[in-house]
């Protein structure tokens, strides 16, 4: 066999001394959908690939400067466009557009001329923030550069500032200073370096609202610009980089006098004053004026919500009113539109102006309110105290301050507990003195608890805010739940773990927003909204920054919210205790709950319609006892603004949900009737949680009038018949007939059940007695006589007149001669016997 021999092997080395050839590289063709951008990239040369990219870059660098001097070129040439463009510091509106406060100043104001300012503040000025100033063309460009790789700012020309105070914002960006550079620029280019100064000087910040030198040396030291001395104006400047933290009157005097000494050192430095004048300036104990405590705006305190709100949002440290914030919106020339309604603002606070001296003499001293509108969550009118300018507690703002809410706390976990049909508007609750566990007795407000028979059901014991009921539904419910349920509605001041039963009287604190807002859900089907105090931001060039759009929640169930609504608004049950006090003028419906603490140290009121919820707390600041409480001290204050509030409008009910039915319920033990009686009421259930109890109810009595009798009679209801009765009670007459007398011939009314057809006839046209007189031959006599018709009987009288003669004729004749002849017979035959013989 042949064996067929293998290829010699290669070895590793066997290729050495050998050409490679070449490797050819293969560009595989762009797919996709970029496929022919990115083969077209690939075409271009460097050069042409370094113009697609600069070019465009290129382009929005020259772009921007030009546009932006376009758009400002009108203001940078006129001065007194220029110095009122963003010196408005933050003006506020109501609703409607009308200005109720206004922070700086809002109005145009004339230039102060740099001879007007003493040299102090010039030179101070000059050394602290820009001592170059006199040498450069308006910029710097180390300071640029540092910006855009810090992203912090700082270290700008006067004239940079200037453009960034009056027609730029706040920004900090690359863009933003890249705007600024060009900007400062234009400006060198249309004014000298003295009017530059001096225009910085009239428009610059120094906090507490002072803009511009005037101000600030007025709201300082109460002088002129020409009056400050070296150490004034060296605390002045000191300010400028952070007015609200450096500021000796509202910030940190610490602060403060580093800042003067550091402005102090650089004058020295730059020959602006000796080393011994710096001393003496330090050494001067400055004597600043009087901050003015009077404030004539128609709600000073939203004002201030309202400021806060925009530090926060605009703060750079989020969660806290943090100065930077508030100097941001101090210089922002924003124009903010509120919630406010002035005209409501102004009702609110009359009607707490107009009550206070029955406050003051009832021991009380402060009184707060607010109105929201339950279908938005917007502020319509806050009042946080009743006088502002007060100087002992007129800046505490009793409308976000917290007190216990006493009663007017009840409906928080009434609403929750019937909405998870715990309780009914039904159920029986005791009010009967017990202990709840612990020692816990509580008692209702007047101790009269035997006064209304034990119980009470859950509709009147929160109509008539009774306090053992109470604890027994919050027992039922749970505290843990009732905590759950008023923090879900906006009260998180209450936590839970820290509360026992004492909760279900309003033992925990919560301010009136919180509780107003908690009641907005109550109005609004379930539904709430965030209390909202701003609807829209415009910056300084009228450009809309800020648009508010709300949202809401369900915090509680459509059904719930109707039941506590329809509870709260039975002014029937309420009555038997407040009687009309906290009654809203007018035939509207709304819901209204009082709140009375201990020793009456907390007066409230709150209360609701589908379009208002109005809320009012009166007391003490220091939280001492006033003589009254709730209805008498804040329910005037509640009752005159609803009333003001609806007046002239319609009647808005609570939107009946699905899920709720009216049932007939036995009044004494809160069960199902199987109908409608005289032991019944009508009350409403969600229709998975009717009462499981029954009861028979007793026949419903009515008063009617019986037809037949023409008396006022008693019967069941079930029983009456409109043929036989009348509930037409008060003309109760039995029915008549118009009838003939038969006897009498006239026609006479009697009633129906009294005619009898043998004496009288139905027929009165034809009217005659039937009795009339008529000749008759008396029989006896017979002589014609005239009798009734109705004695001719033939015996003693007879209708044939024309032979009247006596009956019988010579019988009755004879007989009369008989007797009288048989008596003269008889005396004839005893005196004179045959007496006829003497007679022919």
């Amino acid at each position: 066999m042949q064996i067929q021999k293998q290829p010699p092997r290669l070895s590793r080395y066997a290729n050495i001394g050998r050409k490679k050839s070449p490797v050819r590289k293969v560009h595989r063709q762009p797919t996709g959908k970029f496929g022919k951008l990115v083969a077209w990239w690939q075409g271009l040369s460097r050069k042409q690939k370094v113009a697609v990219v600069g070019g465009p870059i290129l382009a929005i660098m020259i772009i921007i400067p030009v546009v932006t001097y376009i758009m400002l070129a009108n203001d940078i040439r006129d001065v007194e466009r220029l110095m009122n463009r963003n010196n408005t510091g933050i003006v506020l509106k109501d609703r409607n557009g009308k200005t109720f406060y206004s922070i700086g100043r809002a109005e145009k104001r004339n230039i102060v001329k740099l001879d007007q300012i003493s040299d102090h503040m010039k030179n101070a000025l000059l050394a602290s923030e820009d001592k170059d100033f006199y040498k450069h063309g308006g910029f710097n460009l180390f300071s640029i550069a540092r910006a855009a790789v810090t992203r912090h700012g700082g270290g700008s020309t006067i004239t940079q500032q200037l453009v960034k105070n009056t027609l730029l914002s706040d920004e900090h960006s690359l863009m933003r200073k890249y705007q600024e550079f060009f900007m400062s620029i234009a400006v060198e280019q249309n004014y000298s370096k003295d009017e530059i100064l001096d225009m910085y000087l009239n428009s610059v910040y120094f906090g507490e609202n002072a803009f511009g030198i005037e101000d600030a040396a007025k709201t300082y030291f109460n002088k002129t610009p020409k009056e400050l001395t070296l150490a004034e104006s060296a605390m002045l400047v000191g300010v400028l980089p952070a007015p609200s933290s450096y500021s000796p009157i509202s910030g940190s005097a610490e602060y403060a006098k580093e800042r003067q000494k550091t402005v102090l050192s650089r004058m020295v430095k730059e020959g602006y004053v000796t080393e011994a004048q710096k001393t003496e300036a330090l050494a001067q104990q400055l004597a600043y004026a009087p901050p003015s405590t009077q404030n004539d705006s128609v709600a000073p305190h939203f004002a201030e919500m309202v400021v806060a709100e925009l530090s926060d949002k605009y703060s750079s440290k989020k969660g806290g009113y943090e100065k930077d914030g508030y100097e941001k919106v101090m210089r922002s020339g924003y124009q903010v539109t509120t919630t406010l309604d002035i005209d409501m603002q102004n009702t609110l606070k009359d009607n707490i102006n107009k009550q206070m001296r029955h406050i003051n003499r009832m021991g009380g001293s402060n009184a707060s309110g607010v109105v929201v509108d339950p279908t938005t969550g917007e502020i319509r009118a806050l009042v946080g105290s009743a006088d502002y300018n007060n100087e002992k507690w007129g800046k505490v703002n009793m409308v976000t301050t917290r007190r216990q809410p006493g009663s007017s706390f009840k409906p928080i976990y009434y609403a929750a507990a019937l909405a998870d049909g715990v309780i009914t508007p039904a159920t029986i609750l005791q009010d009967k003195v017990k202990d709840f566990g612990g020692g816990y007795v509580p008692r209702d407000a007047d101790k009269n608890e035997a006064s209304r028979g034990g119980s009470a059901t859950v509709r009147q014991a929160l109509n008539w805010s009774l306090n053992i009921p109470s604890v027994e539904v919050m027992q039922k419910y749970g505290i843990s739940r009732s905590v759950t349920a008023a923090n879900s509605m906006g009260i998180s001041s209450i936590k839970k773990g820290d509360h026992g039963l004492s909760l279900a009287l309003g033992s925990a604190e919560a301010s009136l927003q919180d509780m107003v807002h908690a009641y907005t859900a109550f109005a609004n089907s379930g539904k709430q909204y965030d209390i909202t105090k701003i609807t829209q931001i415009d910056d300084k060039y009228a450009k809309t920054i800020y648009k508010h759009e709300g949202k809401s929640k369900q915090v509680i169930s459509a059904q719930g919210a109707y039941l506590i609504s329809d509870i709260l608004s039975d002014r029937t049950t309420r009555a038997r205790i407040f009687g009309s006090s906290i009654t809203v003028n007018g035939n509207h419906t709304v819901a209204v709950k009082t709140g009375t603490t201990n020793d009456n140290r907390d007066a409230w009121t709150i209360g609701y319609n589908p379009q208002y919820v109005v809320g009012v707390w009166v007391g003490n600041n220091d939280n001492s006892a006033m003589i009254s409480g709730g209805s008498d001290m804040a329910g005037p204050i509640w009752k005159s603004t609803m009333t003001s509030l609806l007046s002239g409008k319609p009647d808005v009910k609570f939107t009946l949900p699905s899920g709720i039915v009216q049932r007939a319920v036995c009044k004494d033990k809160g069960g199902l009737a199987a109908k409608a009686g005289a032991n019944t009421y009508n009350e409403y259930f969600m229709s998975g949680a009717l009462p499981t109890e029954s009861c028979n109810s007793e026949p419903t009595k009515v008063s009617v009038c019986n037809l037949s009798t023409g008396k006022v009679e008693t019967i069941d209801e079930d029983k009456f018949d409109s043929t036989k009765y009348s509930k037409d009670t008060a003309n109760c007459k039995a029915p008549t007939i118009t009838v003939c007398n038969l006897s009498t011939g006239k026609v006479e009314t009697i009633d129906e059940a009294s005619f009898n057809s043998t004496k009288y006839s139905k027929d009165t046209a034809n009217c005659k007695s039937t009795n009339a007189k008529v000749a008759a031959c008396d029989l006896k006599t017979g002589s014609v006589v005239m009798v009734d018709k109705s004695k001719i009987d033939g015996v003693n009288y007879s209708k044939d007149t024309s032979n009247c003669a006596a009956a019988g004729g010579n019988d009755n004749s004879g007989g009369g001669s008989g007797d009288s002849g048989g008596s003269n017979n008889g005396g004839n035959n005893s005196n004179n016997p045959g007496g006829n013989a003497t007679s022919p």
